[in-house]
């Protein structure tokens, strides 16, 4: 299963959702986006804004794992809509959004239920498709180097599967 199946089948859980994506901690949009055929609210410069501060507090929130558990979910209510974020996988974050008058804790067991039913098949379908050849080549060239893969990781804005991925793959 790749992440578009993955995305498509949460779609499938509720009708109410308005957007769905995978971001990365960066705030990079990996796989999704609007739901075709639904006026979006946020468009253009703000909705990159708004994916950015979303994994931003994700990554915060995350700081606090080590007193106060393992984080969950996050849920923005505003009076249009309301924003969901689940860290799922390594480093990604599943957003969503829904009309803002469905029920928070039902939405949100029915999908940590599936994704956690799906988790073990479920496929990355990186890099070539996200990662330019001059952020590529710039990977490979910081490995060369000696540069560990964490640390490209972290400096690249990528997570560790990607840079893993893109050195082994041979370049076009």
């Amino acid at each position: 299963m790749n992440t578009a199946d993955l995305l498509e089948g949460i779609l499938k859980l509720d009708t109410n959702i308005r957007f769905i994506g995978l971001l990365e901690k960066s705030g990079h949009l990996y796989s999704g986006g609007p739901i075709e055929g639904i006026v979006q609210h946020l468009t253009g410069q703000n909705s990159e804004v708004s994916l950015s501060q979303t994994a931003h507090m994700v990554q915060m929130r995350k700081n606090f794992s080590t007193d106060l558990g393992e984080l969950k979910y996050m849920v923005y209510a505003h009076d249009k809509v309301l924003v969901f974020s689940i860290p799922i996988l390594e480093d990604l974050i599943l957003v969503f959004s829904t009309e803002s008058d469905v029920n928070v804790n039902s939405i949100v067991t029915r999908i940590m239920d599936y994704i956690k039913s799906v988790e073990p098949k479920l496929k990355l379908e990186k890099p070539r498709k996200m990662v330019d050849e001059e952020k590529r080549r710039m990977v490979i060239n910081l490995y060369d180097s000696g540069i560990t893969e964490d640390l490209i990781a972290e400096q690249m804005d990528l997570d560790i599967n990607t840079v893993k991925t893109l050195i082994q793959e041979p370049i076009a």
